[in-house]
């Protein structure tokens, strides 16, 4: 008799209770959007002949294609914008863009504070399966022109660690130049 009571009571309250799931995809691309400007901090090293410094900047994290190399058969392996990091860093290959700006002026390198990073990187998983560790290493080509318009645009490698499910991470690119020859900075990506 208590089944059945618990039964009826069930049935009863599905039914005087009904509540439709809607999904809010606008609410969703809204919040993902705003989360993706906030920006990753950076160092410039700001160098001549006569001596360098370090210049502080910021860098945005965009990844416009991601291709996956765990992706599950039944779905894409690309991914464009949203990227699931459960896939991005159990390994794959990406096109990535980072715009970025120097908090100040380049001293000694005489470079503009504005500047822009197009490149590929391949993301391989360390420990377990890329959520608690990952490693990336790629080529990317920085756009920069110099105070007076001379374009100082060159190419440059860049490696990278990543920790807590990809949110977080350290990267460093040697550049191929001699006005800056390196920059590192943390990599924040919320997804």
């Amino acid at each position: 008799m208590k089944k059945f009571i618990l039964l009826f009571l069930m049935q009863v309250s599905i039914e005087v209770y009904p509540q439709e799931h809607i999904e809010n995809k606008s609410g969703e691309y809204i919040s993902w959007t705003l989360l993706q400007l906030i920006p990753s901090p950076v160092f410039y090293d700001d160098y001549n002949e006569n001596d360098s410094r370090l210049r502080f900047g910021l860098r945005w994290q965009i990844t416009p294609v991601n291709v996956s190399f765990s992706a599950n058969e039944y779905v894409s392996p690309v991914q464009f914008f949203k990227i699931n990091p459960v896939r991005r860093f159990a390994g794959s290959a990406e096109l990535f863009v980072q715009p970025e700006i120097a908090t100040g002026s380049f001293q000694y390198s005489d470079l503009n504070k504005f500047g822009i990073n197009i490149g590929t990187r391949l993301i391989l998983p360390l420990i377990e399966r890329g959520e608690d560790l990952a490693f990336s290493i790629g080529g990317r080509y920085s756009v920069r022109n110099s105070k007076s318009n001379v374009d100082k645009s060159h190419f440059g490698i860049e490696t990278g660690l990543y920790f807590i499910g990809g949110i977080f991470g350290i990267q460093y690119s040697r550049n191929f130049n001699s006005a800056t020859n390196y920059d590192f900075g943390l990599y924040f990506k919320f997804f």
